[in-house]
C-alpha cells in the first residue's frame, strides 16, 4: 500500500472550463426540440379532460 493518497481536486482548484458556445446550427435544433416538446399534442392530459368511469 502507498503511504500517500491523492484526493480529488476541489472545484476551486479546477482550471476554468472554456466557455461553451453553442453553434448556430445546434441552437436551431435546440429551438425546434423545445417547440416540439411544448406542443399541445405532447402535453399530459388535464384532469377536466379525463373521463370519469
Amino acid at each position: 500500500m502507498t503511504d500517500e493518497v491523492r484526493l480529488p481536486r476541489k472545484l476551486s482548484e479546477e482550471p476554468e472550463a472554456p466557455k461553451s458556445s453553442v453553434r448556430p446550427s445546434h441552437q436551431k435544433v435546440i429551438d425546434q426540440v423545445e417547440r416540439w416538446a411544448n406542443s399541445p399534442g405532447l402535453q399530459p392530459p388535464r384532469m377536466d379532460d379525463a373521463k370519469t368511469v
